[in-house]
């Protein structure tokens, strides 16, 4: 399934914000959300081998945020436009 297709049934969006408020989810994305690289590895030795990498850190932890924010962004119902004022459709 495509973005467009899952807007196109504003169903989708409104069940999973249903899924999304429920208690069991919101403490399980607030610990998944808790879970950054440098939080889970500490001031370990573990932490210091991937300081040299970076990017593997950020890649872990921009990753997770990321798939919150886009679960909560499918959630958001967009609004339509119904009825345009001439000016925006080149009428006059």
């Amino acid at each position: 399934m495509t973005l467009n297709e899952w807007r196109e049934d504003i169903s989708l969006a409104n069940d999973l914000r249903k899924v999304m408020e429920l208690p069991v989810v919101q403490k399980a994305i607030s610990v998944i959300d808790g879970m950054s690289a440098a939080k889970t590895l500490g001031n370990t030795n573990a932490l210091t081998a991937l300081a040299g990498n970076a990017h593997v850190l950020f890649g872990f932890d921009s990753g997770r945020a990321s798939v919150i924010s886009d679960l909560n962004n499918l959630t958001i119902v967009p609004e339509q436009v119904d009825d345009l004022q001439p000016s925006y459709t080149g009428e006059f």
